[in-house]
């Protein structure tokens, strides 16, 4: 199974605006929110979030919010300081599609399904 092209390429038009940043090198940007890019209610998307913050309560976190270039579309997402195989795991289990990993301000868009990676330049760049 591999990810639709147009839904590929909407992942990577992509915007993020951070609570607080990261200071650290390395982290993932995660969420729960339309588990196999279904829409949910925003109370629903908000049932799964906390869920997933749960997972994170062990890792350095931050809040973000990821969107398109106007935030017509956003997801509310987790920046957190994790390995990028644990990372991708954690999304499995909340059924994603996709993950954004980030490391030396490059930033990457990684399946969890087909283990496709592709890199989208700098983090600076995306952000809001």
């Amino acid at each position: 199974m591999t990810i639709d092209k147009k839904l590929w390429q909407a992942y990577s038009r992509v915007r993020f605006a951070f609570e607080s940043p990261l200071r650290k090198r390395s982290f993932a940007i995660i969420t729960a929110w339309n588990p196999k890019s279904q829409r949910l209610s925003n109370n629903e998307n908000c049932v799964n979030n906390q869920r997933l913050q749960q997972k994170l309560m062990n890792y350095d976190w931050s809040e973000v919010v990821v969107g398109d270039d106007h935030f017509d579309w956003f997801e509310e997402s987790f920046a957190v300081v994790m390995p990028l195989d644990t990372a991708l795991q954690l999304a499995r289990d909340f059924d994603q599609n996709a993950i954004y990993y980030v490391m030396n301000d490059e930033l990457m868009l990684h399946s969890c399904i087909d283990g496709r990676a592709v890199s989208l330049g700098s983090l600076q760049e995306k952000l809001k």
